[in-house]
């Protein structure tokens, strides 16, 4: 014959309350398998019924929100009879929403930089493009513009030492502020173009990016050659730094407009 106690079923040697393991008053007699102390105290736990936070005595309040109210929860054991309960036995609700929480951020931040999913600030961001440009990005009288792209690139590298390289980020923001010039010019739309947008090209630039633009005509008899040597010629007059100053990086787009004339914008850093 043993002592037991009536709140948590612990049983005792003695009728010495109070119970050691959950602190009620009063024990009653009962016959019990012989057990540990320790594996008594295992038995369960002493769950806040407002924050799910366990305890090992019902002593309320709760250590982690204050709540005034527990109840008993049985414990459950892994398959290794020489491991405590397992850990989502033991841990409250709020460390387990906590993790979760966690895994659902990084989830959702591999999907913003893989684009799956538009995270601002993660997902990378399409570079800005212009449409309904008039005109032809292609041809004029037969010239093939971009032809015309790359002569005029290995003129411009020709004048200096160092030879720069021809860059797709630098190209992207000389097409961009290209078409947005002559769609401005030949339809009379305003701000076809921004600043905020430019920043979002993706360039290797450690220096400043400078803009150049010139126009050539480009009648029936043009060629590509006399399109080159005409825009070389205002390039140079109106942007002398293509050919004094460093530039290791350089981007050129041309377009041909509705009244037969080669525009071109070239960007270098």
């Amino acid at each position: 014959m043993k002592w037991r106690c009536p709140q948590c079923g612990k049983p005792h040697e003695r009728n010495d309350p109070p119970c050691d393991n959950c602190g009620h008053h009063a024990f009653e007699r009962a016959v019990v398998p012989q057990t540990t102390a320790e594996e008594g105290r295992e038995q369960f736990v002493w769950a806040c019924t407002d924050c799910g936070r366990h305890h090992q005595r019902n002593n309320p309040p709760c250590s982690r929100c204050g709540g005034t109210t527990f109840e008993k929860k049985p414990l459950t054991y892994d398959d290794d009879s020489g491991r405590s309960a397992s850990y989502f036995d033991l841990a409250g609700r709020f460390e387990l929403a906590a993790a979760l929480a966690i895994v659902a951020l990084l989830v959702v931040a591999a999907l913003g930089v893989t684009g799956v999913v538009d995270v601002p600030g993660l997902t990378p961001q399409a570079q800005p493009t212009i449409d309904d440009v008039p005109g032809d990005p292609a041809t004029v009288n037969g010239v093939d513009l971009s032809e015309v792209e790359s002569r005029l690139f290995e003129a411009l590298a020709s004048n200096r030492t160092g030879s720069p390289d021809r860059t797709d980020g630098l190209d992207a923001m000389a097409t961009y502020l290209n078409r947005g010039a002559v769609k401005e010019a030949y339809t009379g739309a305003e701000n076809v173009t921004s600043e905020s947008e430019l920043r979002q090209f993706d360039t290797t630039c450690d220096e400043e990016i400078v803009f150049g633009g010139a126009a050539r005509p480009a009648g029936a008899n043009a060629t590509a050659d006399s399109v080159v040597s005409g825009l070389l010629l205002q390039l140079l007059a109106d942007y002398p730094s293509t050919t004094d100053g460093e530039v290791a990086q350089l981007g050129i787009d041309a377009h041909a407009t509705p009244d037969d004339s080669v525009a071109v914008t070239i960007a270098y850093c």
